[in-house]
């Protein structure tokens, strides 16, 4: 196994957190999550076994909490943008206008809220979100032989259930 940097959106890559007692069921969470959401559909997508990596792993912490840094720096981003909209408030969400703002702000809230997209760059299957609560980390250094993180590479996106977030900085330019 191998030390993996941590994907970017751009990188056309998924870092997912499964479980499992071995490599072959870590990999299996992961790609029946990919084959069986309707969130995102891409043409295709695969794992390299050399890059899943247990929690036994020396780089597991370093490459999860540089997936979740990731996700951090996109919800940053997202919320700057929509600070550039006008939006300095809370009591501002009342008058957000449709369009480009109110796009930013579904974004900002699935990112939050655990719901998987193309810009997410670290997922955790087992708590279905973009983070990693204190319990599950108390549970991962206590058995981290339990706990794997699976690269997934995927080509070009088919379908997304929350179109447009790619195209979405197109469209701002």
């Amino acid at each position: 196994m191998q030390f993996m940097t941590p994907p970017s959106p751009s990188d056309n890559m998924h870092l997912f957190l499964t479980t499992g007692t071995n490599l072959l069921q870590a990999r299996r969470q992961a790609t029946s999550f990919m084959d069986t959401t309707r969130l995102v559909i891409y043409q295709s997508i695969s794992i390299n076994d050399e890059e899943i990596n247990p929690g036994t792993h020396t780089h597991f912490w370093k490459e999860m909490e540089s997936g979740i840094a990731a996700n951090h720096l996109f919800c940053r981003t997202l919320l700057n943008e929509l600070q550039d909209t006008g939006m300095k408030r809370l009591e501002d969400l009342l008058t957000i206008e449709p369009g480009y703002p109110s796009k930013l702000l579904h974004i900002l809230t699935h990112m939050l809220d655990g719901f998987f997209g193309t810009d997410s760059v670290f997922y955790n299957l087992v708590e279905d979100s973009h983070w990693l609560s204190e319990p599950l980390r108390a549970a991962i250094q206590q058995k981290p032989e339990n706990y794997w993180l699976v690269p997934v590479r995927h080509g070009e996106v088919t379908s997304s259930l929350l179109h447009g977030e790619q195209g979405m900085r197109q469209e701002k330019e």
